[in-house]
């Protein structure tokens, strides 16, 4: 909070600020897919995965401003080490990095041909763009690979729903410009591991905003 102090000082003006998350949280409740609703979660996959959570119209930033890390929701506790240095984080299988990484770790594990998995095998670069673009293609590795990453993201907004009964659940980030295949591939999941009640009265879509989500957002800090 120095630096909040230091800048209302020298710039005479009013300054707000916030975490990247929390602020693309509140550009996509307030000029996004949130439709201005009053209880919302927003989950950004990108290099990593972060997020924010919209709790009776109100930001919930936590006792020491930690809220909203749901990268680090663990989803498979035998899973890879996080660069948080826990295991099985849901960054550690979400994120583009995770992505690609549960693709090269569980190629020894199927025994159909895929043009994907020739790719790892030959030490060629793959991104998580590849695998989406190979599931497009009804690639039987690329499939099995957004089945497990389907599984863990559903998992983890299962328990966010859950606990938070939000009438929406958002997902942003670049791996979102993936599209609505990311939603068909985490609805049935979620369906499975959430409440009757919270699955009927909870719905997944994808940001709008983008890049721009965050600088909108910042905005309306200063309301």
């Amino acid at each position: 909070m120095r630096k909040l102090s230091y800048f209302k000082k020298n710039l005479d003006l009013r300054v707000e600020i916030d975490n990247d998350a929390n602020v693309a949280t509140l550009g996509e409740q307030m000029k996004g897919s949130g439709n201005k609703q009053s209880n919302l979660v927003f989950i950004t996959l990108g290099t990593g995965v972060g997020g924010g959570l919209i709790i009776n119209g109100n930001l919930v930033r936590g006792n020491n401003y930690s809220a909203g890390e749901i990268g680090h929701i663990t989803v498979d506790p035998d899973g890879l080490r996080c660069t948080c240095g826990k295991f099985g984080c849901l960054e550690t299988v979400a994120s583009a990095t995770g992505l690609v990484n549960l693709a090269k770790n569980n190629v020894k594990k199927n025994t159909e041909y895929s043009s994907l998995k020739k790719l790892i095998e030959d030490r060629l670069q793959v991104t998580a763009k590849d695998i989406f673009d190979f599931a497009k293609k009804n690639d039987p590795y690329a499939e099995y690979i957004l089945d497990k990453f389907g599984n863990y993201l559903g998992l983890a907004c299962s328990h966010l729903a859950n606990t938070l009964n939000p009438s929406k659940i958002i997902i942003g980030g670049g791996v979102s410009n993936a599209g609505s295949i990311i939603i068909n591939t985490v609805q049935p999941y979620f369906n499975r591991y959430s409440l009757p009640n919270i699955k009927n009265n909870t719905s997944i879509s994808l940001a709008t905003l983008g890049n721009e989500s965050g600088v909108i957002g910042a905005s309306f800090l200063l309301d």
